[in-house]
């Protein structure tokens, strides 16, 4: 005989459906009712078959997603190495804050980008 888990043994609710069909129902069993368990089965067979659809979709979108996104970070950081080496050959003054100061108060700081 199968057991039923206990509530702090499921994770969520997608896991309910992992409890047998004949033990989560309220109703009695009779005999007239295979019919109906028959038709339950075969739905959630159904939504089990187009949900295995949807996520190899899924998974291909995402695998083809992926290197994009790995060629996109290389070109970004090969474009801050060379901002960088450019920033830091042509400079006299601190790259850091690039402050200009002026004759009255405050240095006037400006951002490179």
């Amino acid at each position: 005989m199968k057991t039923l888990r206990g509530l702090n043994e499921i994770s969520n609710l997608h896991d309910l459906r992992s409890i047998p069909r004949t033990r989560r129902s309220a109703k009695p069993q009779l005999p007239t009712t295979a019919i109906l368990d028959l038709n339950m089965a075969r739905n959630e067979r159904d939504h089990m078959v187009k949900e295995r659809m949807r996520l190899a979709k899924r998974k291909t979108q995402i695998d083809r997603r992926l290197p994009e996104i790995e060629k996109e970070m290389d070109e970004l950081l090969e474009r801050a190495r060379a901002k960088a080496a450019e920033i830091r050959g042509k400079s006299e003054t601190p790259t850091e804050l690039g402050a200009e100061k002026k004759s009255h108060g405050r240095p006037k700081m400006t951002l490179n980008y």
